[in-house]
């Protein structure tokens, strides 16, 4: 029988190699519990696939989910009661970077969700309504919830233009920009109010190609506009906003909840990458 030896000299049960049953059975099910998080991961982005466009927030919850499935597996099997990773100094960098990145998405995430409230009251000489994915040449739930917001806002003030911008994505037969000016016609939007800037492929060229459609950019000034998109969005919308010369407010709409948690994950890298390289 295994023992130790005690602090009166004489040895005692619980060397080294004894396991703690309680705790071993505990550790088991916490990376069941890992392995199933993973795998509905996995599956969230396989079932993502069928619905939506490929994009970030599509694939970060099934990468995600194979990384923790993966580590689960080890951890069950070949490496129970021992760490993956012998290098000690290597692991703790590993678990400090790894404390770093969910601390930063905690962060930008809370940001992001003090930035959703809506600013409907402001009057404005411009509404910017952001593109979204368009199918074929209908406009996707996501976007007709941007539109129908800008309708509200453009029916409240009916000096207001509107500038509907986006380009032509995969799977859209025609602009994004051109889709939404049909919709806000179709609900009683005088196309003389309509501005269109059908080419920009990304949040910061939004901004670039709408501000040169702004009168008020050709004599210097500072124009005063109403962005409209989803509560997810708007954080990094404003700061590429303003990055443009251009006094920003916000009316945000909701993310159906088939996509919520997608939209909210991919926000994260796109909020970090425009904030380090969209100048």
């Amino acid at each position: 029988m295994n023992m130790k030896r005690g602090a009166n000299g004489r040895r005692s049960p619980g060397g080294p190699g004894r396991q703690d049953g309680g705790s071993g059975r505990g550790s088991r099910i916490a990376f069941i519990g890992l392995l199933l998080i993973g795998l509905l991961g996995m599956g969230d982005t396989i079932v993502l696939l069928t619905r939506t466009n490929l994009n970030a927030g599509t694939l970060l919850p099934g990468a995600v989910g194979l990384a923790l499935a993966v580590y689960a597996v080890l951890k069950l099997t070949a490496f129970r009661g021992s760490p993956i990773l012998a290098h000690r100094p290597l692991r703790r960098t590993l678990a400090a970077g790894l404390a770093l990145l969910v601390l930063s998405f905690v962060l930008v995430e809370s940001f992001i969700l003090i930035n959703t409230r809506s600013q409907e009251e402001v009057r404005t000489d411009y509404v910017i309504i952001l593109g979204a994915a368009v199918k074929g040449e209908t406009v996707s739930p996501l976007l007709q919830k941007r539109l129908d917001k800008g309708i509200e806002y453009l029916n409240r003030f009916p000096e207001a233009k509107a500038v509907v911008t986006g380009g032509k994505g995969f799977g859209e037969d025609i602009t994004e920009a051109e889709a939404m000016r049909r919709y806000l016609v179709s609900a009683g939007i005088g196309p003389e109010r309509i501005l269109l800037e059908d080419k920009a492929t990304s949040t910061m060229e939004n901004f670039q190609f709408s501000r040169a459609l702004l009168p008020d950019m050709a004599g210097g000034g500072k124009p005063r506009v109403m962005i409209v998109t989803s509560d997810f969005h708007m954080l990094r919308a404003k700061m590429l906003a303003r990055r443009n010369g251009l006094t920003a407010y916000g009316i945000t709409c909701g993310t159906p909840i088939t996509v919520r948690v997608n939209s909210y994950a991919r926000e994260y890298l796109a909020w970090i990458k425009s904030y380090l390289l969209d100048r």
